[in-house]
């Protein structure tokens, strides 16, 4: 049985929730809440969490964490990482399958880990998912709010082909191809993300659909314009490159920001504004909001 290590982070509460999900993603077979924070029934501003890895990937976990923490920026603080102690062995392969039952997505969607591909989705129509070391599983919020908003958008089959920004695990461009969208370019600069894509993409037999590129924004195969973008990504990429990615957008096209705090949502706006795309706050759920642009 494998070696396993324990990182404690402490941080700010609102943020839990998405880096537990993110740790998972990059491989953590599971997240304790160590320490709420909570006082006479009143849950505190930061809250620790211990994350649990494979000894051998600790060292890369604790540089991720910080990483994201780092990107962040002033939401983020303050936070506190311990680096990586040794632990107990635990039968994490029985503790997954506590972690990722079937879940419905939207209307029409439900994902499915490997080892329950055989489970009847119903009218739903089947994605699976390996967790585990990309961004995205479908539990967060901020997937969620995405793929509702993509069964709203009129006519997927005409939209040609999407540009997935920062796609993570793949699952945005593959819910896009079964709701509809002819083909996906999807792109992420992190390796292991481009990894945990490509086995997505395999697994749901969907690699002849789906461009996907390992890739720094703006050094794309393809400049677009592009009728449908989704960009489920850091507030602060969106600060730098949001108007260079709504200048990819074409007239009358949709783009779908998530990835931000409830409180971001204006500043995004303002940003769409000055490339011309008009844009609103069309979701929020639990402290974060999506933001949907069209492009005049």
């Amino acid at each position: 049985m494998a070696d396993w290590s324990r990182l404690r982070l402490t941080l700010p509460t609102p943020l839990a929730d998405w880096v537990s999900s993110e740790a998972v993603d990059w491989g953590s077979s599971g997240v304790e809440v160590l320490d709420t924070g909570e006082r006479e029934g009143v849950v505190g501003p930061s809250m620790t969490l211990q994350i649990y890895v494979r000894a051998d990937r600790a060292a890369r976990m604790q540089e991720r964490i910080e990483d994201f923490l780092t990107r962040l920026g002033p939401d983020a603080e303050p936070w506190e990482l311990r680096p990586p102690e040794p632990v107990a062995p635990v039968d994490w392969a029985r503790q997954w399958r506590y972690h990722f039952p079937p879940l419905p997505l939207g209307e029409e969607l439900l994902i499915l880990p490997p080892w329950d591909a055989d489970e009847d989705p119903g009218t739903r129509r089947p994605i699976l998912l390996q967790p585990g070391m990309a961004f995205g599983t479908g539990h967060h919020p901020t997937t969620a709010m995405v793929v509702e908003a993509l069964e709203g958008v009129e006519d997927l089959s005409s939209v040609g082909t999407v540009l997935d920004v920062g796609c993570g695990s793949g699952i945005l461009s593959i819910a896009c191809v079964l709701l509809g969208v002819p083909a996906a370019l999807a792109f992420d600069h992190d390796r292991d993300a481009v990894e945990a894509a490509r086995e997505n993409l395999q697994l749901n037999d969907l690699s002849r659909r789906v461009c996907l590129v390992q890739a720094r924004f703006p050094e794309l195969p393809a400049r677009g314009p592009f009728r449908l973008i989704l960009a489920n990504v850091y507030f602060t990429f969106f600060q730098q490159h949001g108007e260079a990615v709504a200048s990819l957008l074409a007239p009358g096209g949709v783009l779908l920001v998530s990835g931000l705090q409830e409180d971001q949502g204006t500043p995004i706006i303002r940003i769409l504004s000055r490339a011309g795309v008009d844009a609103e706050v069309a979701d929020v759920r639990q402290e974060w909001c999506m933001v949907r642009g069209v492009r005049g």
